[in-house]
């Protein structure tokens, strides 16, 4: 091992028998990375860094359920000082912050679980580049030790904990905005909103068919493609699952153009199958960045029943864009729709006057 990289792990407070050891064990490299991560030597177990931090071990149990892992041996040392000093800034917002807590820490637990929920995607996506780029090392023979002393130079924590800072800001800022400027903001948690679904026609099938490089591939430029086409015209995602996109807006004809859009930009792209979507208007509930009831089931419901290529709308949805010249509609049968009956169902389309905008 380099004279560098043994260095740096001292620096970090890595033992020198963890060291010889994690030679001896071809995972130096893994050990490297722990140790930018998490710098300094465990000391204690869990309930002396909360006796430590003057924190109650079982409400400090329930939290780090919520952030998904599971109990801690109860002898085992696994956390440091910056764990018991985390602690200790978890108990002081506690107690300065207006926010609610709930009786038995409740609400607590249950932002804790979101926000992990959120991180744990941010960390998969970061550790997936981080494979990649490890397994290409190797295969281009460069030795795990030096790999090791790349990723350590390479890896600025700080700098991506100033990026991830920057976009809660932003998000936080966007969403307290749209909430406390409510119309009635006594009734936050209930929103009118026009929510879609887009999936991909076949994919079920087609993934069978594709090798998982390429079903990744086609997952990855979905996404791409949806994100990109809320965004630019000012909805929301919400959420995606494999082949399907949930989206919101505030605005029915923003969320008119995002389903119109998806649907073409889909069929024109030599790597994704052709789209449909489903449209619905009216009051739904936001909770935990996601949104429930009876407009989110309808519109599930008729992205079903779409052809590949074109929009289906709800008639609320109709009704509120039936005198914009930007769109034009047919009215369908009215269908039958498991647990919720027979509803009215409009296909949307441009009005010819109105071609597609240009890609961007």
């Amino acid at each position: 091992m380099n004279r560098k990289l043994r260095s740096f792990l001292r620096k970090r407070g890595v033992p020198p028998e963890e060291i010889a050891r994690a030679e001896r064990e071809d995972r130096l490299l893994l050990l490297a990375f722990d140790y930018q991560l998490m710098p300094g030597r465990p000391r204690y177990t869990f309930a002396e860094a909360c006796r430590r931090a003057s924190f109650d071990v079982e409400t400090a149990k329930r939290l780090w359920r919520a952030l998904g892992f599971p109990d801690a041996p109860p002898e085992e040392r696994l956390f440091r000082d910056e764990d018991v000093e985390t602690i200790i800034t978890m108990r002081r917002q506690i107690d300065s912050t207006i926010v609610p807590v709930g009786e038995n820490y409740e609400q607590l637990v249950q932002i804790v679980r979101v926000v992990a929920g959120s991180l744990a995607k941010i960390a998969e996506v970061e550790s997936d580049a981080l494979a990649t780029a490890v397994r290409e090392r190797r295969q281009e023979g460069v030795p795990d030790e030096e790999i090791a002393m790349q990723l350590t130079d390479s890896l600025d924590w700080s700098r991506l904990s100033r990026l991830i800072d920057y976009a809660l800001r932003l998000q936080l800022r966007a969403s307290a905005r749209r909430k406390l400027t409510a119309t009635d903001p006594q009734a936050i948690g209930a929103e009118d909103l026009a929510v879609g679904f887009v999936d991909l026609v076949g994919y079920t099938a087609l993934s069978q068919e594709l090798e998982p490089e390429e079903l990744g591939a086609l997952v990855s430029r979905f996404e791409e493609l949806a994100y990109d086409t809320v965004a630019e015209h000012g909805g929301r995602v919400v959420k995606t699952i494999g082949d399907e996109v949930m989206f919101v807006a505030g605005d029915s004809a923003d969320a008119a153009r995002i389903a119109l859009r998806l649907t073409e930009r889909s069929a024109v792209d030599e790597l994704l199958p052709e789209a449909r979507a489903g449209l619905a208007g009216g009051t739904v509930l936001a909770q935990e960045g996601d949104y429930y009831g009876p407009v989110v089931n309808l519109a599930s419901r008729l992205v079903e029943l779409a052809r590949p290529g074109s929009v289906l709308a709800s008639s609320e949805l109709h009704a509120a864009l039936a005198d914009d010249p930007a769109f034009a509609w047919q009215r369908l049968r009215s269908r039958r729709i498991r647990d919720i009956g027979r509803v009215e169902v409009w296909a949307l389309e441009r009005a010819e006057q109105h071609v597609p905008e240009p890609e961007p």
